[in-house]
């Protein structure tokens, strides 16, 4: 009963909040008649940012005025007995740092003496999908025009790749939650189509639904999945793998980020002994989705109580799995992913500083799931104003900013003057946030600083105006069927781009 009240009260916040992005953006739509083309024609950008941050707060407040009277009707007081369950529930659902201590120590020779179980799903899901754990109709697959693309690009490697021994670059493709790995289709196909020594693992292991039990559990998985691969492949008949690159979409790339950890080699600064090339993620929330975008729409708690029911990655990426501890000091996962845990001998900052570079594309307007600032990693909000002119512009998909970032350029929330090499001590201190209105939020700047300690990252803000706010797959250009393929083709254009740069010999 519990769940289904999470589910019902998600789904009032997503419809809500789906509608107030609608009028959000509605500037940004060509106009079908030739009068009110001429009408809106006239009106100067200025004006339109202004509107359309009227139209936000009309909607906006309303809605979050419902959801929390909505919140109040469902989210009954309970019982002492029942806070003395939710509290010892609480304890036992911190499964993710309790794993991360556990495999921390599990060095790559156990490894390959035990494979992982894979994880049951959550209640809700079982309710939602049946016992079995079948991709539902909305993950169906057809032969779009891109798969047959990939089809052929696939048969004309492998042909390329028996007549060759070249050296070889891997490629590990990681979708996000409720993904698929059809889900970078596209820029697989690129890759195969412009460079024959191109070897592309496109990781299965966490669909069609195995993807929220949490970043460790489903980065476990990967870890299982990529050494299998580079067991069984066939380095004399192929051509060895030299060189390794990670392109995570969305929560995919928060995987990448656990899973390359696990498989860094501190000794040679390699994976499996392969040069670590390019990290690159596409709209990933690297600082959690709990105060940007859409989601700031919904009461805290609501969130919370929400992601016990939606699952343990949820509830990771709301920062929400150490929620009621009562160490108040005490990281939750994604924090601790920024830093380098040698309790848990975890070294996630080393493993990604030895990458040659490390890229993140981003969607600045009209993406759902994933915000702007968390995609780019930059922990301050962004204006309304500025998102309301990307969003307007008059063009099919265009690169809004791409450019090098490093530390002692963020001069926002003294983030520059904060030296990574400081005790870890002195970075909390400095770094998180006192006041936040929820939770574990107050550590977004001290998970901004983590990640710019790794090294320069390259940006590449991309918008994709239009009426909806469905940029989220449109970045990938997911074609998984005959509807999403209209949908999302036009971002092609951007996957071409994120080709080019894997290609390129770029130093960032």
């Amino acid at each position: 009963r519990t769940h289904t009240h999470a589910r019902d009260i998600y789904y009032y916040y997503m419809g809500a909040s789906f509608l107030s992005s609608i009028f959000f953006s509605l500037s940004s739509s060509k106009p079908s008649s030739k009068v009110s083309k001429k009408f809106l024609s006239k009106i100067p950008v200025p004006l339109k940012s202004i509107l359309l941050r009227i139209l936000w707060f009309c909607t906006r407040f309303p809605a979050k005025f419902i959801l929390r009277l909505l919140c109040v009707y469902k989210v009954r007081p309970r019982s002492e007995e029942n806070l003395k369950r939710e509290k010892q529930r609480t304890m036992t659902t911190r499964d993710s740092l309790l794993m991360l201590k556990q495999f921390g120590n599990v060095s790559a020779t156990e490894r390959k003496q035990r494979r992982r179980k894979v994880s049951e799903p959550s209640a809700l899901l079982k309710k939602m999908h049946g016992e079995s754990v079948s991709a539902p109709n909305w993950m169906r697959t057809e032969r779009t025009d891109m798969r047959v693309r990939f089809e052929a690009a696939s048969a004309k490697n492998a042909e390329a790749m028996t007549s060759n021994r070249d050296e070889k670059h891997l490629y590990v493709f990681v979708h996000g939650l409720g993904g698929s790995e059809d889900d970078l289709l596209a820029l697989a196909t690129e890759l195969m189509t412009r460079d024959e020594n191109s070897v592309i693992l496109r990781v299965s292991c966490n669909t069609p639904m195995r993807s929220f039990d949490g970043v460790v559990a489903g980065g476990e998985r990967i870890v299982d999945e990529v050494e299998t691969f580079a067991e069984e492949y066939d380095e004399k008949r192929k051509g060895p793998l030299t060189k390794i690159s990670f392109v995570g979409n969305s929560m995919g790339g928060l995987y990448c980020r656990y899973a390359l950890t696990r498989l860094y080699e501190r000794e040679t600064k390699t994976i499996l002994g392969m040069e670590m090339h390019t990290f690159m993620t596409t709209a990933t929330p690297h600082l959690g989705v709990g105060e940007y975008g859409y989601f700031e729409l919904v009461p805290g708690p609501l969130r919370m109580w929400a992601g016990e029911g939606l699952g343990q990655s949820v509830k990771d990426l709301a920062l929400f799995d150490v929620e009621g501890t009562e160490d108040t000091n005490e990281m939750p996962l994604l924090a601790r992913m920024t830093i380098d845990d040698e309790e848990s001998n975890m070294f996630f900052i080393e493993a990604l500083s030895a990458f040659r570079r490390r890229c993140a594309f981003a969607n600045a307007a009209n993406d759902f799931l994933v915000s702007y600032e968390t995609a780019s990693i930059r922990h301050e909000k962004l204006s309304r104003r500025q998102e309301a002119e990307w969003a307007s512009l008059n063009s099919g998909p265009t690169v809004v900013f791409d450019g090098v970032i490093k530390l002692e350029d963020r001069k926002a929330g003294g983030l520059a003057e904060v030296q990574p090499t400081a005790p870890l001590r002195e970075r909390v201190e400095k770094l998180v946030k006192k006041n936040s209105r929820v939770g574990n939020e107050r550590w977004t700047k001290f998970m901004e600083h983590g990640l710019r300690s790794a090294g320069p990252w390259r940006h590449v803000d991309v918008s994709f105006p239009g009426p909806l706010p469905i940029a989220h797959n449109k970045i990938v250009a997911l074609q998984r069927n005959v509807m999403t393929a209209k949908l999302f083709k036009e971002g092609e254009v951007i996957v071409r781009k994120q080709a080019e740069y894997l290609m390129s010999d770029l130093d960032l």
